[in-house]
C-alpha cells in the first residue's frame, strides 16, 4: 500500500484555489434563499381620528409574511376573552387571535413588499483559514430568525417558519 504525503503547504495552496469556486456556490444559495424569502408586511390604519389608539400604535409596524403582528390588546379583550397585554394578529381583523374588540369596525390593511427579507440576503466573500475555505450566507434583519424557523406566541398561536435559508442550501447541495 503506498502513502502520500502532501509537499508542504499544498493543502492550502489547494484552498486558495478553490475559494473561488466555493463563493460560487455560496452565491447559489444566497440566489436561492432569495427566491424562497417571505415577503414582509407593513400595518397601514386609514390615518383618520376614527382609527382606534391601539390601530395607531401598530401603525408602520413590519413582519415578515410568515409571522404576526404586534398589536396592545384593548382592555375588553383583556378583561373578557383571557388576552394579554398584546394581540397577536396575521393581518387586520385576524379572528384567529382571539380578539373582539380590536377587530371589530377596524378599516386597517396591510401593505406587502415582496423583497422584504430577500433585501437582507447576502453572501459574504471568501476567507481562507489554513486549508479550510469559508463564505458565509446571512439574512440580517428584523425578525429573519422567527420568519426562518418560526415561532409560538402567547396562547399557542403558532407561526410556522419559512426555513428560505435551509431550503436554499438543500437545492443547491441537491445540485451537487
Amino acid at each position: 500500500m503506498a502513502k502520500f504525503t502532501p509537499a508542504r503547504g499544498l493543502e492550502e495552496a489547494l484552498a486558495r484555489m478553490l475559494a473561488p469556486a466555493v463563493h460560487r456556490i455560496a452565491v447559489q444559495v444566497e440566489i436561492e434563499a432569495k427566491r424562497l424569502a417571505p415577503p414582509t408586511k407593513r400595518w397601514v390604519t386609514m390615518g383618520d381620528d376614527k382609527v382606534r389608539p391601539t390601530h395607531v400604535k401598530a401603525q408602520g409596524q413590519e413582519v415578515p409574511e410568515n409571522l404576526r403582528f404586534s398589536i396592545n390588546s384593548m382592555q375588553w379583550d383583556r378583561e373578557h376573552r383571557g388576552l394579554g397585554k398584546f394581540t397577536y394578529m396575521i393581518e387586520p381583523r385576524d379572528r384567529t387571535s382571539r380578539a373582539v374588540a380590536n377587530l371589530r369596525n377596524c378599516r386597517c390593511t396591510t401593505h406587502k413588499d415582496p423583497d422584504g427579507i430577500a433585501r437582507t440576503i447576502n453572501s459574504g466573500q471568501p476567507v481562507v483559514t489554513g486549508k479550510t475555505v469559508t463564505v458565509t450566507v446571512s439574512a440580517q434583519g428584523p425578525m429573519v430568525v422567527e420568519a426562518e424557523v418560526g415561532t409560538v406566541y402567547p396562547g399557542n398561536l403558532v407561526a410556522g417558519g419559512a426555513h428560505f435559508m435551509a431550503g436554499g442550501a438543500a437545492i443547491v447541495a441537491a445540485r451537487r
